[in-house]
Formats: C-alpha cells, sequence, structure tokens
C-alpha cells in the first residue's frame, strides 16, 4: 500500500502535475490525520471500558466490606445494649433497701465485660491512600467514602478514649471493693459437679485448677463479697456507673457508624445499579 502510494506521488512529480500532487499530499495527510483520531478515540473508549471494570470490582469490594461491617455492627450494637441494661438494673438495685433481683450475682459479672470492634476499611483506604479514588467515576460518592472512613476512625479513637476512662477506671474501683465476686459455696460445688471432664484440654490436670477439685475439700469461698454491704457503698456505685457510661456510650457509638455504614452501602448500591445500566 505504501509502495503504491509512493509510485503516484513520483509519477505525478514526473508529469509536472505539482498542483495534483499538493492537493494529493493534502489529502494523503488528512486521511492520516483521520485515522489517528480514530486511533485515539479506539484508545480512549478502551481505557473508558478498562476503568469501568475496575471501578465495578472496586466498588463491589468495599460493598462485600460494607455488607459484613453492616451484619458485626448490628452484633456490637446488640452486645452493648445488653450491658448498658444490665449496669442500669445493677445501678436501680441501689435504691433499694436490699438487692432483689435473683440474677444478680450473674449481672455483677456480665456488666464487667466489653468488646472493641471496627469495621472493615481494609479496601476502601487502600483505595484512598493509593491515590486510586478517581476510578470512582461518582464525585459525590467519592467524597462521602472519604467522609466515611474519617468518621469511623473518629468515632473508633473517642470509644478507646472513653474505655480507658471509664470502663477501666470503674473495674478497677469495683476490683478493689469486690475483689472476687458474690457467689457461695454452692455454686462452685455445681459448677464441678456439671463440669465435663472429657471436655478438658489433654494436657490438663487438676494441678492446674484454681478452684479443688472436690466439692468436700472446698471449706468456703475466697473472698466472697456480702451482697448487702456492696449496694451501700458510695464507690461501688460510682464504679458501675462509670461502666454503665461506657456501654451506653459504645451503644450510641456503634449505632452512629452503623447507621452511616447503611447509609453508603444504599449509595454505593445505586451507583452499582446505574454502572451496569
Amino acid at each position: 500500500m505504501i509502495k503504491f502510494f509512493r509510485k503516484i506521488r513520483q509519477k505525478m512529480l514526473i508529469d509536472n502535475k505539482f498542483s495534483k500532487y499538493l492537493l494529493y499530499a493534502i489529502g494523503e495527510i488528512f486521511l492520516v490525520v483521520i485515522g489517528i483520531l480514530i486511533a485515539l478515540q479506539v484508545s480512549e473508549w478502551n481505557n473508558n471500558q478498562n476503568k469501568k471494570k475496575a471501578e465495578q470490582v472496586v466498588l463491589a469490594q468495599i460493598k462485600s466490606d460494607l455488607e459484613q461491617s453492616q451484619i458485626e455492627l448490628g452484633d456490637m450494637k446488640d452486645y452493648h445494649l445488653v450491658r448498658a441494661e444490665t449496669c442500669a438494673k445493677i445501678l436501680r438495685e441501689f435504691w433499694k433497701d436490699e438487692p432483689t433481683s435473683d440474677s444478680i450475682a450473674y449481672d455483677l459479672r456480665s456488666a464487667r465485660s466489653t468488646i472493641n470492634y471496627s469495621p472493615i476499611l481494609g479496601n476502601i483506604k487502600a483505595l484512598i491512600n493509593s491515590g486510586n479514588i478517581d476510578l470512582v467515576s461518582n464525585r459525590e460518592l467519592k467524597n462521602d467514602m472519604v467522609a466515611y472512613v474519617e468518621y469511623v476512625e473518629s468515632q473508633l479513637r473517642d470509644l478507646t478514649r472513653a474505655e480507658e476512662s471509664y470502663f477501666r477506671k470503674g473495674v478497677e474501683i469495683i476490683d478493689e471493693i469486690m475483689p472476687n465476686n458474690v457467689q457461695d459455696k454452692d455454686y462452685y460445688i455445681q459448677e464441678i459437679e456439671e463440669s465435663d471432664p472429657q471436655k478438658r484440654p489433654s494436657w490438663y490436670t487438676d494441678d492446674l485448677s484454681p478452684v479443688p477439685a472436690q466439692a468436700e475439700n472446698m471449706v468456703k469461698v475466697p473472698f466472697k463479697a456480702n451482697v448487702n454491704e456492696l449496694f451501700r457503698s458510695k464507690q461501688f456505685y460510682i464504679g458501675y456507673k462509670k461502666i454503665w457510661v461506657h456501654q451506653f456510650n459504645s451503644l450510641r457509638i456503634y449505632d452512629d457508624i452503623l447507621l452511616i455504614t447503611e447509609e453508603l452501602l444504599d449509595k454505593l448500591k445505586t451507583t452499582n445499579n446505574n454502572n451496569k445500566n
């Protein structure tokens, strides 16, 4: 093809048909330019298609993370709701002459547990930190993703500070007043009788147990607290009030994070559907 056009040009020059040659040359240049523009257009179209595919993959990964976080945040909310209610139940006992709750021994132990949880942020943070956030074509969604990470991390920092200031301090106060628990000897005797030796690890021996293996050897329970005295102690009240503050605060924070997670998930699903269409 190149030789063919070259022969045409040479023939025109030999025949002194310069004007025709000039027109031909302009036409040839025009065809070359058109070819380049078409090639660039095709290349740009291919790049856009590749970006769309990459965007769909990234959004699908983040959507999966948010759906998993949604489930786990719901569990965390329920966990701290139960413990906040338990703490409130304990604190209400201080208003009575004597504790009336049948489950007070269990409640006093249950309220003193906590769990920290962080939503799954790996994929969304990697997208932001790598600079590939521009793969997301929807500007509003892009801004929402950045805001989501900043909000979640800020809330989790607040939760950590609150745990140190309230939960840990509350447990320290309670441990000073109730160094063991409020369970009596009958509770431990029942626990020993109902325990299944088959479920112990193969290396476990009775010498490793802090509780006597035989119920008849148990004379008393060390450091058993007097429940009536506990519920007349101002410090004991302050200890559980601090724990209640932490559990209530955790419930609020995880509820807030769950709400913003669900909002981002809804926007992500809408964007994904629009991209497919």
